[in-house]
């Protein structure tokens, strides 16, 4: 016969241990000072979904990629992702079995007989209502609402990396514009002196270049200002320090949004958009949840029945019992829980109807923005010709000698504004793109095979073959 203290050693030895685990604040800081691109590891795991990355020169796609490897928040919600789920065991778990037991002795009366009474009972609860289906279906919506947490930081995630990668692109061209704009109006300012100092030129139109030149140095460090924001702001994407992208220059891939209108009509994007808009997911998991509780609440107004069958020897004689209970069967039935929960639940399918019109929204905005942005690429493109016509009639002027040189010089300054203003316009229109990508809400179902999974830890994929 096994001893009651052994039994008890048996039921602690399967029990969990508590492991403190203390955090040490300076740890992760320093392990993200520490990061590189050229970390070997980092770059295996972005092979396998965009290419071997260039030292020097990373696309936006392989950057996004790096950003879903190393981004903390994106750990974070893959932990909750997690939690949720674990969830699910102890949502399914039925109500506990107990013992009790009770011992009494008589002191007085009767010597006959034995003294002593024992009582051995069962404790067993038996839920009635559906409570634990409820439970389930409640902890359900909750993992669902979690992973669409996720998926949705995830893509928020790599097309932002993919944006702020194209503005930096943007800001490097920037930097270049203004930078030749400074020497084309400084040798239009050399021209002109040459042509005051003959006396065919006024001196305000020396003090008007003169002005011009000051304003194109202004935006020059105008524009290096921005490359050094838009530096930052990529590096703070990717979750590495600034000085790991100083060396490098992103590669823009082109962004295929804008022009699939063409061959995808608005009302086809605005579907697609509806269908996989994370946003209106998360709202559907809200209105999920909501239809749990409720029906959560529904159950608990039905009291669980509780046995209780035992065994009891007293004074020499055996005699089996059971016992029943139903606790709580005169309450108030729930009834005000329930009619919370019937109000969180049209509040949540309320909600459900505002995003939609939200996606509407935005979706009917970008595309409006994208055939925008294409206009003012033909305009551009016009203007281009134009002032591309007008120097090389300048040029064959002078050639001929009908004309000076500062015509000409005039004339190229015009072509490189021109040109300017027409990259301007065609980043606008790569911009427009990205955004009537991030509208209509993640990859393709064909294009999503070509993503890391977002539930997959970093560490897993690489240990994967």
């Amino acid at each position: 016969m096994i001893r009651p203290g052994l039994c008890l050693l048996l039921a602690c030895l399967g029990c969990v241990r508590y492991e403190p685990r203390p955090l040490d604040p300076a740890l992760h800081p320093a392990e993200v000072r520490s990061r590189s691109l050229g970390d070997s590891a980092l770059a295996s795991l972005v092979a396998r979904h965009a290419g071997r990355p260039d030292p020097a020169r990373w696309t936006d796609r392989q950057l996004a990629v790096a950003a879903l490897m190393l981004r903390s928040d994106l750990r974070r919600l893959r932990a909750e992702w997690r939690a949720a789920r674990s969830a699910l065991r102890t949502a399914g778990e039925r109500p506990g079995t107990g013992v009790q037991g009770e011992v009494e002795r008589r002191v007085s009366g009767r010597d006959e007989g034995s003294p002593w009474v024992v009582a051995v009972g069962g404790m067993l609860a038996v839920e009635l209502g559906g409570k634990r289906g409820a439970r389930l279906q409640a902890a359900r919506a909750e993992a669902a609402l979690a992973e669409t947490r996720l998926l949705a930081a995830a893509w928020s995630a790599a097309l932002g990396t993919r944006q702020t990668a194209a503005a930096l692109v943007h800001a490097g061209a920037a930097v270049d514009d203004a930078r030749a704009e400074v020497t084309a109006l400084e040798e239009v300012h050399r021209l002109e002196r040459a042509r005051y100092a003959e006396a065919a030129l006024g001196t305000s139109d020396l003090a008007r270049t003169a002005t011009e030149i000051q304003q194109a140095r202004l935006a020059l460090a105008e524009a290096e200002n921005d490359v050094l924001q838009a530096r930052a702001a990529l590096a703070a994407s990717v979750a590495v320090p600034v000085r790991a992208i100083e060396a490098m220059t992103p590669a823009l891939t082109e962004p295929a949004g804008c022009g699939s209108l063409d061959s995808v009509p608005a009302d086809s994007i605005v579907g697609e958009a509806l269908g996989r808009r994370h946003d209106v997911a998360r709202a559907l998991g809200r209105y999920a949840v909501a239809e749990s509780r409720l029906r959560l609440e529904v159950a608990r107004q039905y009291p669980d029945l509780e046995l209780g069958p035992g065994f009891i020897w007293d004074q020499g004689v055996n005699r089996w019992t059971l016992a029943l209970a139903l606790p709580a069967l005169l309450g108030a039935r729930n009834r005000g829980a329930i009619a919370g929960a019937v109000a969180a639940r049209e509040v949540a399918g309320l909600h459900v109807a505002e995003v939609q019109d939200s996606v509407l929204a935005d979706v009917e905005s970008a595309v409006q923005r994208c055939r925008g942005a294409i206009l003012e690429v033909v305009g551009a493109d016009s203007v281009v010709a134009a002032a591309a016509t007008l120097l090389e009639r300048d040029r064959a002027a002078y050639q001929r000698g009908e004309t000076t040189r500062l015509e000409s010089a005039r004339a190229e300054l015009q072509l490189l504004r021109a040109r300017r203003a027409h990259r301007g316009a065609r980043q606008r229109l790569a911009v427009a793109s990205l955004e009537l990508e991030r509208v209509a809400g993640g990859p393709s179902p064909e294009a999503a095979d070509q993503w890391p999974d977002p539930r997959v830890d970093p560490e897993e994929e690489a240990r994967r073959p």
